[in-house]
């Protein structure tokens, strides 16, 4: 029979037996996934709370007239978007094609275009950040010219994929590479041609209560930072 330390030695080292171990992998991804749930339910009731805010008129971003509708504000015909145009569901996104957390809503973005893309209407608008990102103004001016020439989604994701290098230079790289008609391209960046519409972005974000990037609005509900792929869909399927 064991002894008594031997026992007590077993049972302080149950965790390291395999069905132990499988425990507590299993209690972990349980807490994994209810954390998640918790994310999703907070997320929702924040969300439907502001949709009620905005029945009601009231101002919840501070900047904006309470009788001005913020849709009629944030959600614009003349900008990059994809989807239906008259989607029930309508995403605005402003955007920095130079900040590492636009870049992470990318990624979101593109998977979310995969699925929904003809089920929901996605709107891009530029906010630049030019005090952190110096080349970020460039770089929305360049996309607002390929965007001239009906490339404005290709355009955009070489953009987050080259974050790294958004010099003069390879701006101008990148339209050659999408076979873009580089006097033309070249005349509208070195021009800056788009420079007002940019601001007209940038302040219409700042009437909204836009503070950084990326900043979305659902059905006018503004959402700041990168929202997870799942939250996105739920919303999606919502909807339905």
């Amino acid at each position: 029979m064991p002894s008594r330390e031997n026992q007590q030695n077993l049972k302080a080292k149950w965790h390291q037996r395999w069905w132990g171990i499988i425990f507590l992998i299993l209690v972990a991804i349980l807490l994994i996934y209810l954390a998640v749930f918790i994310y999703q339910v907070v997320f929702l009731i924040e969300l439907q709370s502001q949709s009620r805010l905005q029945s009601q008129n009231f101002n919840f971003t501070q900047t904006l007239n309470p009788q001005v509708n913020i849709r009629d504000v944030v959600e614009t015909k003349d900008d990059p978007a994809w989807g239906i145009d008259e989607a029930e569901l309508v995403i605005v996104q402003f955007s920095d094609f130079q900040c590492p957390y636009s870049y992470q809503a990318y990624s979101v973005v593109k998977f979310l275009k995969q699925e929904y893309e003809d089920q929901i209407n996605f709107i891009y608008r530029d906010f630049p950040n030019l005090a952190s990102h110096p080349d970020s103004l460039k770089a929305a001016l360049a996309a607002n010219c390929a965007f001239e020439q009906g490339q404005f989604w290709s355009y955009h994701d070489r953009l987050f994929e080259n974050q790294n290098d958004l010099s003069l230079a390879n701006l101008k790289f990148i339209a050659s590479q999408l076979g873009l008609d580089l006097e033309q391209f070249n005349n509208c960046l070195d021009n800056e041609k788009y420079r007002t519409e940019i601001y007209n972005d940038m302040q219409d974000g700042a009437r909204l209560g836009v503070t950084g990037t990326p900043t979305f609005f659902i059905n006018g509900n503004k959402v700041p930072g990168v929202i997870p792929y799942e939250i996105f869909k739920t919303i999606i399927e919502r909807m339905k």
